[in-house]
């Protein structure tokens, strides 16, 4: 076991109550499809409130793709209660239309029928479709319609301060703990191949997807494309990546540096995107600039530091000001076999995995490991499951059950700290279930997908519609009730007039609030 781990375990033990505090929260997206699963072509439903303003339901890319945001909580229970209750409210506010269940999207038609997601007439809320727009024009819209789970996590003033007291340190606790953080953050990228692994649920994709792409996949009946040992082709080279991206060097070694490169990246002009045009040939914005990065968030990572941002605050300001404040954990695929997308093993295990990211020690990242963490996740996601893959991991080479092994070993002795804290074994027992499948790859959410696919010799689309209407009749026979259903409702009317309320107050021409977005 590393040094540095065995040495906070110990520590730790002995002050468990410190983690009591620990809070999560969930942004869940998610395509909405008709009932015959095609993508639906309807504006984002009155009744779930404004995009722009509701606090738990908006879009993220297409107009299409619901995003599901939970508070943030003191429990994982209450987090995925909360999770459910609004899938409740969702089902019962869109008619037949129902949630698309895989990561990788439903049977599509060209880019234009992808429809971008709308925010208003609000300056923020044109300056948003206008960054999907860009995407659009850079990337093509049908990386719009991806969805994935991202899981928010941070850990309390009394876990940072008895941290910093035992250590000596004598820096900011606002220093110390984005310093902790930016180690977490290393070390989950480091160690991502164990997630994209466990919880990858993406080994197939709609032959739509792909038209006219070059790809390696396979082809099965009916447009099904897949690898037969993948894991996650949304983290694949077919997902959020794209050849502009992967020549960006981001520091993670520090708050200050992490900023500076994002700062450097949204300011620096980039050839393909300056050829492609800041307007379009109406003389209409289609995209927010011609630099590597139009905005921060353009920057597509497994994890990111964050910090809240106050209205019209751009995310790297407010981390310049405040410093870390969560991480947000951005690997995670839907899981299709559950209705919410994300089970309790899985959440318990994510806490213990950040948990143990945060403990071990966490050095610089050296310039080889800059190469080297792309690599260990394409052939992760493309080859997971096969038994002679290798990694490198922390300067060794080895096969990857050989090194998993070694991580979910660690990973066991850190679960009972979490077990301790909110007395339950739930921490313990999600390691335990998750270490099954690396004995048995046929376990992985992965393998059963496939497997899905052969036992019923059905195609990928047909799988995603049968279990997407399996999932509405599960939420429509259980509609929201009483005081849930009258705060669901009240939230609806509230940001609708929060969004009314924007829109009277903008006093700045748009191309000037583009202008003041960037000045600072």
């Amino acid at each position: 076991m590393d040094a540095v781990l065995a040495r906070e375990i110990e520590w730790l033990s002995q002050r468990t109550p410190v983690l009591q505090g620990m809070r999560r929260g969930l942004e869940k997206e998610s395509l909405r499809v008709q009932a015959d699963g095609r993508l639906a072509q309807t504006p984002h439903h009155a009744g779930f409130g404004s995009a722009l303003t509701h606090p738990w339901i908006t879009t993220d890319y297409s107009e299409a793709l619901i995003e599901l945001i939970t508070p943030a909580t003191h429990s994982i229970a209450e987090t995925l209660g909360f999770l459910d209750d609004i899938h409740r409210h969702v089902y019962a506010e869109m008619g037949d239309e129902q949630l698309w269940v895989n990561s990788m999207p439903c049977l599509l038609g060209e880019d234009a029928d992808i429809p971008l997601a709308q925010y208003g007439r609000s300056n923020i809320g044109r300056m948003k479709t206008l960054y999907r727009r860009g995407l659009g024009v850079r990337y093509g819209r049908k990386m719009q319609t991806i969805a994935g789970i991202h899981y928010n996590l941070s850990f309390p003033d009394s876990f940072w301060q008895t941290w910093q007291e035992q250590t000596g340190n004598r820096d900011s606790l606002t220093d110390f703990r984005s310093a902790k953080y930016f180690g977490l953050v290393r070390n989950f990228q480091r160690q991502s191949w164990l997630l994209l692994y466990l919880l990858g649920a993406s080994p197939a994709v709609c032959a739509s997807f792909l038209r006219g792409r070059e790809h390696r996949l396979q082809s099965r009946q009916n447009g099904t494309l897949f690898l037969p040992d993948a894991t996650s082709l949304r983290m694949s080279s077919l997902g959020y990546q794209n050849s502009v991206q992967s020549e960006l060097r981001v520091s993670y070694n520090g708050i200050a540096d992490y900023v500076r490169d994002l700062d450097h990246a949204i300011r620096t002009p980039c050839a393909p995107f300056e050829a492609i045009g800041l307007r379009d040939a109406s003389g209409e914005y289609q995209q927010i600039n011609t630099h590597l990065l139009q905005i921060e968030n353009e920057y597509y990572g497994l994890i990111r530091p964050k910090r809240t941002t106050e209205r019209n605050e751009r995310p790297t300001t407010a981390l310049s000001k405040r410093g870390v404040e969560y991480v947000e954990l951005r690997c995670v695929d839907l899981n299709p076999f559950h209705p919410i997308g994300i089970d309790s093993t899985s959440a318990h295990f994510l806490e213990v995995f950040a948990l143990h990211c945060l403990l071990r020690d966490a050095p610089p990242f050296a310039d080889s490991e800059y190469g080297c963490l792309p690599k260990n996740q394409q052939e992760m996601v493309e080859r997971g499951r096969d038994p002679e893959l290798e990694l490198r991991f922390c300067g060794e080479r080895g096969r990857f059950r050989d090194l998993a092994s070694k991580l979910l070993t660690e990973l066991a002795a850190v679960a009972p700290l979490l077990d301790t804290a909110h007395g339950t074994q739930d921490y313990s027992l999600a390691i335990g279930r998750e270490a099954l499948k690396l004995d048995d790859p046929a376990l992985t959410y992965s393998a059963t997908l496939l497997r899905e696919l052969d036992d019923n010799d059905c195609s990928f689309f047909e799988f995603g519609r049968k279990t997407a209407a399996e999932h509405a009749e599960w939420f429509r026979q259980r509609p929201l009730e009483g005081a849930r259903a009258a705060e669901f409702a009240a939230a609806t009317s509230t940001s609708h007039a929060a969004q009314a309320d924007i829109e009277a107050a903008d006093t700045q021409s748009f191309d000037d609030f583009l202008t003041a977005w960037f000045r600072d």
